[in-house]
């Protein structure tokens, strides 16, 4: 197997304006470490104010962070843009979902789909593409010309997934992929998720559901106060 994430000693802290400028900040992750290989699934479990959400957007660049190793396919992404850690093949699902609420599925869709570089073939290892997933969350063929707040928050939460599944993802970071959703839409997301850990990716997710953690197969990680316990 090949090792997708690595982190050690991972700290993040809000009201920070750089990983060097840290003073007066309020420290959220306290040295955290992780390691994730190709196929593999851990699930963040804690209290709300944990740290759960704040690993994930860590990893991904969206809070200040600072870490000994910061590692996604062996490339240091310490000091990347969200963009350039999203090019290595990272696909995020936000809590809040944030899709695109006046464009339609399809766009939203093909708006997450990597962009095409003058001069850069395909890859012939891509996995997903917008007919595959479409394969793996059959129930969006059916909304493709609506609008995204047309649809409930469970399909949103499901063309959130869609999207990340876009980016031909080699490690997925989702934030309570099931909350609140319907069994069915679950059920959906549950086997998407399989299906991606089959084919190599590595899944980091928060999740409350016990049951959910274990039909996936994935290590659980408690939190607690913003470190692993």
């Amino acid at each position: 197997m090949s090792l997708i994430l690595n982190i050690q000693k991972l700290n993040a802290f809000y009201g920070a304006r750089t990983s060097a400028d840290t003073a007066g900040a309020a420290q959220a992750l306290f040295g955290i470490n992780l390691q994730l290989q190709a196929g593999q699934a851990a699930v963040l479990q804690g209290a709300n104010g944990a740290g759960k959400s704040t690993c994930l957007k860590a990893i991904m660049g969206l809070v200040v962070r600072r870490a000994a190793v910061l590692q996604v396919g062996g490339v240091d992404t310490t000091s990347l843009p969200v963009e350039a850690i999203a090019d290595l093949g990272v696909g995020y699902v936000p809590e809040d979902r944030r899709i695109f609420t006046r464009l339609t599925v399809l766009e939203n869709l093909r708006v997450a789909a990597p962009s095409k570089k003058p001069g850069k073939a395909r890859s012939e290892n891509q996995v997903w593409n917008e007919a595959s997933v479409l394969d793996a969350l059959p129930h969006l063929k059916t909304l493709l010309q609506r609008s995204g707040d047309a649809i409930s928050g469970g399909e949103q939460r499901m063309v959130a997934v869609a999207r990340a599944l876009m980016r031909d993802p080699r490690l997925l970071l989702l934030d309570e992929p099931c909350e609140g959703v319907a069994p069915k839409v679950a059920d959906a997301i549950e086997s998407a998720l399989h299906l991606a850990l089959s084919q190599g990716a590595a899944v980091l997710l928060s999740e409350s559901h016990d049951g959910f953690a274990q039909r996936l197969g994935a290590a659980v990680l408690p939190l607690h106060a913003g470190a692993l316990v």
